[in-house]
C-alpha cells in the first residue's frame, strides 16, 4: 500500500472492516472464504493504532459486510448487535478522522423485511455523528417490489457501486440522487496497462464521463479491481491506477481516486 501511495497512483485508500476480525462469532457472510478460527483478531482501538502508524490517508471506511445480515435477522440479540456495530464504526470512522463509512444494510438474499424499521435505526444511529457520512450501498436485493436503486434513495447519503448499477441496469437512475452520493465504487478486470469492465452495457470511463462530466459528481472514488492484482502483474497495476487517477484530476481537481 505504500507504494502504491509514494508512486501517486492514488489520494489515498478505503479501509475495510472485515467480519472475520470479530472474535465474538463467525462471519454471516462469505464464511467458506477463510477460516474464521484462523483468522488474527483485532479490536477497534487495535486497529486505530495499526493504520496510524502507516501513515496512510484512509479516505473512506467500509463497515463489517454483516451488518445488513444482523440487522434483518429474526433474532433480536442479532439486531442489538448490527446497530452496536454501526455506532461503533462510525465513531472508528470519526478517529480515524475520515469523513465517509460505506455499510451494507440488508440481507441480500431476504425476500423480506421491514425496510421501515432498518432505515429508523440507522438514521437514530447516523444523526448522532453529523460529520460523517454514513452512505448506503447499492448492494443486491431480493426484498418483494424492490431493487438496490429504490432502497438506497431512503438514505441521506449513497455508495453507488457499478458492479451493482450495471446487473439491475440502473446506473442512470441514480442522476435524481447524485447530490447524495458520497462515493463511487468503480469495478475493473486489470488487462495490459488498463481497466476492463466486463458484463457490462457501459464501459468504465463512459461511466465516470456521465458521472463526474454530466452530472457533476465530484466526490470520491474507490477502485475495486476484479480478481485482485497479484505481485506479477503489479507495476501494471501501478499505471492503470496512475493513468485513471491523473486522467480524472485532469477533468475534475475536486475528486480523489482511491485504492481498497
Amino acid at each position: 500500500m505504500k507504494r502504491v501511495f509514494q508512486e501517486s497512483a492514488v489520494d489515498g485508500f478505503e479501509l475495510q472492516l472485515e467480519p472475520e476480525w470479530d472474535s465474538e462469532n463467525p462471519p454471516l457472510t462469505d464464511g467458506e472464504f477463510a477460516d474464521w478460527r484462523k483468522t488474527p483478531k483485532y479490536t477497534l482501538g487495535e486497529i486505530v493504532t495499526l493504520v496510524k502508524e502507516t501513515k496512510l490517508p484512509i479516505l473512506s471506511v467500509h463497515a463489517s459486510r454483516d451488518i445488513g445480515n444482523y440487522l434483518c435477522s429474526s433474532y433480536e440479540s442479532d439486531v442489538e448487535k448490527g446497530k452496536r456495530v454501526i455506532y461503533e464504526t462510525i465513531a472508528f470512522t470519526e478517529e480515524l478522522g475520515t469523513k465517509v463509512c460505506v455499510f451494507h444494510l440488508w440481507d441480500t438474499w431476504k425476500t423480506n423485511f421491514d425496510m421501515n424499521r432498518l432505515q429508523k435505526i440507522f438514521s437514530s444511529i447516523t444523526a448522532q455523528f453529523p460529520k460523517t457520512k454514513a452512505a448506503a450501498e447499492n448492494i443486491p436485493t431480493h426484498l418483494k417490489g424492490h431493487t438496490p436503486f429504490t432502497l438506497v434513495r431512503l438514505f441521506d447519503y449513497v455508495t453507488l457501486d457499478l458492479r451493482w448499477a450495471a446487473l439491475y441496469n440502473e446506473l442512470d437512475a441514480f442522476e435524481a440522487i447524485i447530490d447524495s452520493v458520497a462515493n463511487v465504487h468503480l469495478r475493473g478486470r486489470l488487462e495490459g496497462d488498463g481497466w476492463f469492465f466486463d458484463h457490462s452495457s457501459f464501459s468504465l470511463h463512459e461511466a465516470l464521463d456521465k458521472i463526474k462530466d454530466k452530472w457533476g459528481y465530484s466526490g470520491l472514488l474507490t477502485m475495486e479491481p476484479e480478481g485482485g492484482i497479484d505481485n506479477l502483474h503489479f507495476k501494471s497495476f501501478l499505471k492503470a491506477m496512475s493513468f485513471l487517477r491523473n486522467w480524472h484530476l485532469s477533468n475534475n481537481k475536486c475528486s480523489k481516486t482511491r485504492a481498497i
